[in-house]
């Protein structure tokens, strides 16, 4: 009879580790099903959804107007004057070569002048057919470019 006892505990035993581990398959699966559900993107999109400006569109106005590092500008009839501020001064020269050459490419799409990059009432660069010039530094030591 012991003998018939342990059998039935190691019989009884399997069959607890069998259902625990079917029960643990079993929620496995549903949550990755409902993770996958839930993580899935919509096949449609919002109609009412709000669109704020980027920044980053086709026209040279609207990107100069929500530019923080932009002052003011001044749309003329070739060139485009771009008065900045010391946000823009104080960032890596390739950045500021790269900002000046979007607003090159915006700008030239419609107009034949380049654009000039101001600090106040100093010229600080320039963007013309010729590629990116920053104005040499002033005597005073006062780099605005490298």
């Amino acid at each position: 009879m012991i003998l018939n006892r342990g059998a039935m505990t190691n019989e009884r035993t399997h069959n607890r580790m069998a259902r625990i581990l079917r029960c643990a398959l079993w929620s496995v699966t549903l949550l990755s099903m409902l993770i996958a559900c839930g993580c899935s993107n919509d096949a449609h999109e919002s109609g009412s959804a709000v669109t704020y400006p980027t920044g980053i569109s086709g026209d040279i106005e609207q990107q100069l107007k929500y530019d923080a590092r932009v002052e003011g500008f001044d749309p003329g009839d070739a060139d485009l004057t771009v008065n900045v501020n010391d946000s823009w001064l104080s960032s890596p020269p390739g950045m500021q070569e790269r900002s000046v050459g979007q607003w090159y490419s915006l700008w030239h799409a419609n107009h034949s002048g380049g654009v000039i990059i101001k600090h106040g009432d100093n010229k600080i660069a320039s963007w013309t057919s010729a590629g990116f010039k920053p104005e040499p530094k002033s005597a005073g030591g006062e780099s605005h470019s490298e």
